[in-house]
């Protein structure tokens, strides 16, 4: 008996003592640099841009774990080619081939659901993506395949009817060696992560109250990344090669409340609802990277967390996350005081153990 209520105890006392470790967010942030004088920060969200005569080639990093990713431009009045399988991304000297015969399967339905996009769904423009944190944590490895560096946000409606029939179509796409791009427009080229996993160094406070950073050059940078595209301009033209070198020139590390901010989420309007959506009950709001931190388009960043009893730092439990609307939402009072009302509970059942027992 007494073995049984020692087992009671311990469970009592584990919960107790795991109830008052709390989690903590932190946020690695990465800016980049171009090697050399060809890669130009443009104006505003420090977009990096590469130009010649023949085409434009924009990079915008900003993602956890990085995406080098780049869209490239056609200035001229022929047709572009670009050749993915003499194209390669480059990390601290290894080489991978840009062209890998990958395939994409899309997927749409129609029926029972419909969506109604809040303004960050896909979209030909990096610009929207810029500065919003995603509430989820990246894998390590190869990107996945996607239309564009936008943050898809979506609220799911259902539709009133319940006896609509739903159908679907899936229609797979495969990779294409050469990339044909017609004149005076612009196409999406898919690569690779940066850097997926946040980078540990002795030098580098992993779990600061505030933030710490660390400073590099071109020459000491742990971190230098290259892509290399060939093109040519009209069929049979001689290729043309193009090489641009970055660096990661700092690396920061941030407790969550330094780093972000919270921003309203504005509702669509009237004209831009389907006749069934209802107004979400609470105001909505996204992480955004606090203003003149960084330039988000030429940096990256990796998120990770701990749990501990140790204070680490002051936190603003005023919002959580809900996933029905893809977005944060205030919090209210419930939840409050459950901490400590099991601490309550297990004193005092532990304490009726004991007298029961003649402990």
């Amino acid at each position: 008996m007494k073995k049984s209520i020692y087992i009671i105890i311990a469970v009592v006392l584990s919960a107790m003592l795991s109830s008052c470790a709390s989690t903590y967010q932190y946020c690695q942030v990465y800016e980049t640099k171009p090697v050399h004088q060809n890669g130009q920060l443009k104006k505003g969200n420090g977009v990096i841009s590469y130009e010649n005569p023949q085409c434009i080639i924009d990079y915008c990093f900003w993602s956890n774990g990085g995406t080098a990713d780049f869209s490239f431009y056609n200035k001229t009045d022929e047709i572009v080619y670009i050749n993915l399988s003499k194209s390669f991304y480059v990390m601290n000297g290894k080489a991978y081939d840009l062209y890998r015969g990958r395939e994409w399967s899309h997927s749409s339905s129609v029926g029972v659901t419909s969506s109604m996009d809040y303004g960050y769904g896909e979209s030909q423009s990096e610009e929207l993506s810029v500065g919003r944190v995603m509430p989820s944590l990246t894998t390590d490895g190869v990107v996945a395949a996607r239309a564009s560096k936008s943050a898809s946000r979506f609220a799911s409606i259902a539709a009133r009817d319940a006896g609509v029939m739903s159908t679907s179509n899936t229609v797979t796409i495969k990779e294409m060696e050469i990339v044909a791009v017609p004149p005076h427009s612009k196409k999406y080229i898919t690569t690779y992560n940066i850097k997926t996993s946040p980078m540990l160094s002795c030098d580098l406070q992993r779990y600061p109250s505030h933030s710490a950073r660390l400073d590099f050059t071109a020459e000491n940078s742990p971190f230098c990344f290259s892509d290399i595209i060939s093109y040519s301009v009209g069929e049979g033209a001689q290729t043309t090669i193009v090489r641009n070198d970055f660096y990661v020139s700092s690396v920061t590390n941030y407790a969550e409340p330094e780093l972000v901010t919270m921003e309203k989420r504005e509702e669509p309007c009237e004209n831009m609802r389907d006749p069934d959506y209802v107004e979400p009950s609470h105001e909505l709001y996204d992480k955004v990277v606090k203003a003149n931190l960084c330039e988000p388009a030429s940096s990256f960043y990796n998120t990770y967390e701990v749990t501990t009893r140790k204070k680490l730092y002051e936190r603003d439990k005023t919002y959580f996350y809900n996933p029905q609307y893809q977005a944060y939402v205030m919090s209210n009072a419930q939840g409050k005081g459950i901490v400590g009302l099991v601490g309550i509970l297990g004193f005092v059942a532990l304490g009726s153990l004991l007298i029961a027992n003649g402990l």
